[in-house]
């Protein structure tokens, strides 16, 4: 897919006092959005809201559409020019994406995977990804769900299940799900990320430290930072090439030294691999429960 080079914005910056003719807007409470006509002398800010709005609904159609009218009407530049980008981007990866099956999920993750190294791209200072994080990874929620994959530890090309249930919120599946991945790959630092985002969010700042200390003992290059939770980790990880005279490609090996100098980690607690271990202990007594069922 080929990713446009362009700065985004959610807010037109553009303001006028100019009325303008009846034009087709989106209804705002039914799904897929449908244009109705809207009052005379409506204001130019209805039609960026509702842009907007149908953008966070994923209907790029109508999104599309909208700024179209806008561009017409009031000239948008830049800003209209950019969140038109971010639909035609999103529309034209989801096109291509199956209906349905197995097949899907993992699909629509490559898709979000694509927008987000379109939005790195982004010039300085522009919004990032954020926006459409939630309501995007809820159709990705829907897609495993439809093609009876709810119960896998990973998706095709090793993709986590649990990292889209932490996406949406749902921190107690998310870790469920990457524990069960954690069986499978023990030693998949990435998982262990994953799944201290998910303690993190949940409230549990003590464990979620543990299972990143964990992850870095593994090897901390491979968590994926750019997506980490932990702010603190990660403002570190930044600081220690210039405060501390670390050298820039060896700072996430340096990184857990650092943090525990810092009181970031701690020494590692039992209680946690009890938890694990009573998880796993009840995951292979179901198993071999279920292998005795004729």
């Amino acid at each position: 897919m080929n990713i446009p080079r362009l700065t985004f914005s959610w807010r037109s910056n553009h303001s006028t006092d100019k009325k303008v003719h009846a034009l087709s807007i989106l209804s705002d409470q039914k799904q897929p959005m449908k244009m109705e006509q809207i009052p005379l002398f409506e204001d130019e800010y209805m039609l960026i809201n509702d842009a907007a709005a149908a953008l966070k609904a994923l209907c790029f159609d109508d999104a599309l559409e909208l700024l179209k009218r806008y561009s017409g009407l009031y000239r948008g530049g830049k800003d209209v020019e950019r969140k038109f980008q971010i639909a035609a981007f999103l529309k034209e990866g989801l096109s291509a994406a199956p209906l349905s099956g197995p097949d899907r999920p993992s699909y629509l993750f490559h898709v979000w995977r694509s927008f987000e190294a379109f939005c790195r791209s982004l010039s300085p200072g522009s919004p990032t990804d954020d926006e459409l994080r939630r309501p995007f990874f809820h159709t990705i929620v829907a897609a495993i769900e439809g093609s009876g994959l709810a119960d896998s530890a990973f998706l095709a090309d090793w993709i986590p299940v649990g990292y889209a249930h932490l996406q949406i919120g749902d921190h107690d599946r998310a870790i469920r799900s990457l524990q069960a991945c954690l069986i499978a790959t023990p030693d998949n630092a990435t998982i262990y990320g994953y799944l201290g985002d998910a303690y993190l969010m949940r409230g549990d700042r003590e464990v979620a430290r543990q299972v990143y200390f964990t992850a870095c003992l593994i090897d901390p290059v491979v968590l994926d930072w750019n997506h980490l939770r932990d702010d603190q980790l990660k403002d570190l990880l930044e600081r220690l090439p210039e405060e501390y005279d670390c050298d820039p490609s060896l700072a996430c090996e340096w990184l857990p030294a650092y943090a525990y100098v810092q009181g970031l980690f701690r020494p590692r607690q039992i209680r946690l691999w009890e938890e694990f271990k009573s998880f796993t202990d009840g995951y292979f007594e179901l198993k071999k429960t279920a292998l005795q069922i004729p």
